[in-house]
């Protein structure tokens, strides 16, 4: 048995919610009818099937395409909503695209930072894991055109829309 249908003997998927519920009871915490998984500390749904951790969105994408790729983001960006049209394929840096303001960032703008000696604004990309600068400017507008244009152009469809 294939690892797709042995899965779908296990859990069954509801498409309004992208929630998984177990079809057999695996454990008192994993009983049949009850949802599967639960929120890891980054914020998505995690399940343990036969002793291995998997997260709902490899076993949502897995059910609806066949394989588990290497990342999958979050369309919307909602970790938890693990519904098949808010899930695509995607590369590390794409999905680097899709994110949101960091915690640190204190200018409001992605890719934007202020150099607190200079008072200039700072743009720069994280690019294949690696930092592109990407210049500096004297007002904020200017910084956040800078960079907005190089995420459209690294990320395509993939560029946070914030």
């Amino acid at each position: 048995m294939h690892m797709r249908e042995y899965i779908s003997t296990l859990l069954r998927y509801d498409p309004d919610t992208g929630d998984l519920y177990w079809r057999v009871t695996k454990s008192p915490k994993a009983a049949a009818g009850q949802k599967a998984g639960s929120v890891n500390q980054h914020g998505h749904v995690n399940l343990q099937i036969d002793k291995k951790m998997y997260a709902a969105h490899q076993i949502v994408f897995l059910l609806h395409h066949g394989y588990i790729p290497k990342e999958i983001d979050h369309i919307n960006r909602v970790k938890t909503d693990n519904r098949i049209e808010n899930l695509r394929p995607c590369t590390s840096t794409q999905n680097k695209g899709n994110i949101g303001l960091l915690r640190t960032n204190s200018t409001g703008i992605r890719g934007v930072s202020r150099n607190s000696r200079s008072g200039k604004y700072h743009a720069q990309i994280k690019i294949n894991g690696k930092q592109t600068y990407l210049g500096r400017f004297d007002t904020l507008e200017e910084a956040e055109v800078m960079y907005r244009g190089a995420a459209r152009l690294y990320f395509g469809e993939f560029c946070a829309n914030d």
